[in-house]
C-alpha cells in the first residue's frame, strides 16, 4: 500500500509543514529536525529510500511527544520510530510516496 507523505502533519492541534533541504546532514550532522519554533520537520535531501522513512517516522513520533506532553528521550523516539518503520513497512508493506513533499531547487 502507497501513503503519501502530507506536506502538513497535524497532530492534535499542531500542525507542521513537512520539507526537504540541502546539506543538513553536511551542515549540522542530522538527517532530519523537528523544529518546534517554525512548525517544520525537515529533512535532508540526501536521505533517500528507507533511511528517509526513517528520519521522518522519527520526527514524526517527537510531533507527538511534545503534542502529549509524554517526555520521551531520543533514544526512545528512536527505538520507536524503528518499531514503527519496522511493522509498518515490513510487516504491513506500506511505503511512503514523497512525491507531494516539496523538493529543494
Amino acid at each position: 500500500m502507497i501513503i503519501k507523505v502530507p506536506k502538513v502533519n497535524q497532530i492534535g492541534s499542531m500542525k507542521y509543514t513537512v520539507g526537504i533541504e540541502d546539506y543538513l546532514r553536511c551542515d549540522n550532522a542530522w538527517k532530519a529536525y523537528f523544529n518546534e519554533r517554525t512548525n517544520e520537520i525537515i529533512i535532508d535531501s540526501q536521505v533517500t529510500g528507507n533511511m528517509r522513512d526513517r528520519s521522518y517516522m522519527h520526527e514524526v513520533i517527537h510531533q507527538i511527544d511534545v503534542n502529549y506532553g509524554c517526555g520521551l528521550s531520543e533514544e526512545v523516539i528512536d527505538r520507536l520510530a524503528n518499531g514503527f518503520c519496522e511493522y509498518l513497512f515490513n510487516n504491513l508493506g506500506i511505503e511512503l510516496d514523497w512525491s507531494d513533499v516539496d523538493l529543494p531547487d
